[in-house]
């Protein structure tokens, strides 16, 4: 299931949360985060979120 989206940097990466619903608070438990990139278009591979932001901060620099 797919949480919130954040957006990241400042070319329009997006840091997406997804995880499962717990059924006993009814909020997201999240396993990992997805980048999105300026286009929309997903990139490959799962983060934590720390990973997820240097993973941006890095595509931007070699822009």
């Amino acid at each position: 299931m797919i949480g919130n989206a954040m957006p990241w940097g400042k070319t329009g990466y997006t840091i997406i949360e997804e995880g499962e619903l717990n059924r006993q608070t009814w909020a997201l438990d999240v396993h990992h985060y997805l980048i999105a990139g300026p286009n929309g278009q997903p990139l490959p591979g799962q983060y934590t979120l720390e990973e997820a932001k240097a993973r941006i901060e890095a595509l931007e620099v070699e822009g």
